[in-house]
């Protein structure tokens, strides 16, 4: 899949992928509504879109910018995506969803900040707090169904009690670590509507090993298959 991106904005990393592998390999034959909240250039949502060809995939993102880099790359692989420009936290479908997917922004004020408007408000949870992202989901999920989001480690209790606020149940956790030795850096999430499953915490992703990729982590770029390219506009 070719993704054009802005040469000095926010860029995809392997955060979006390992969470693309989690999603994708929880889903058999799914054919519903997807929503990929804070698209960026839309590289979760159409990765799943490619995957699974009956689903309908709405992208989310609060920049125009972002709303426009989507929309050119869904054309360039021959893919269909509804763009919607907007704020998730004012963001209500009257039809709901069968699917939402996010890598949202979870950096904190307290770390230094880039001076690029677009990475800011891609990365920092000033442009979307923890808080309005789980209601987000809460609000636009149909009864029964999944969403699934990376996010920082440190902030499981707090997102523990907002899932526990808005009645949704944490069904699968995964952690992400550098390294074998190293704390984790990245937790992956999923979670129901109105469910009452149990908790399963799913064996760590290690991303490397003697200063490579570990095979895990090389099938899951291989399974991805993506090529960035710099975005020159639709000119």
């Amino acid at each position: 899949m070719i993704l054009a991106q802005l040469k000095s904005g926010y860029r995809y990393n392997s955060d979006t992928l390992v969470l693309y592998d989690f999603i994708s390999s929880s889903l058999k034959d799914f054919s519903g509504r997807i929503l990929d909240v804070g698209a960026g250039c839309g590289i979760l949502g159409l990765l799943l879109k490619r995957d699974f060809e009956k689903a309908t995939l709405c992208s989310l993102d609060i920049l125009q910018i972002n709303g426009e880099i989507s929309k050119f790359n869904a054309h360039k692989n021959g893919l269909e995506a509804e763009i919607i420009n907007t704020d998730f936290a004012k963001f209500k479908d009257s039809e709901k969803f069968d699917l939402i997917v996010s890598n949202p922004p979870f950096y904190h004020e307290g770390a230094k900040q880039s001076e690029d408007e677009h990475i800011k408000v891609s990365r920092y949870t000033s442009s979307l707090g923890l808080k309005d992202f789980i209601k987000g989901i809460s609000v636009n999920l149909k009864p029964h169904k999944r969403a699934f989001f990376c996010y920082a480690p440190d902030d499981i209790g707090e997102i523990a009690t907002c899932l526990k606020e808005f009645k949704l149940n944490l069904v699968s956790l995964k952690f992400i670590h550098t390294k074998a030795d190293k704390p984790a850096n990245l937790a992956l999430f999923e979670v129901r509507n109105n469910s009452n499953s149990k908790l399963k915490v799913l064996p760590p992703l290690v991303m490397s090993e003697n200063g490579s990729h570990t095979k895990e982590v090389i099938e899951i770029f291989k399974k991805a298959n993506t090529n960035s390219v710099d975005y020159q506009g639709l000119a």
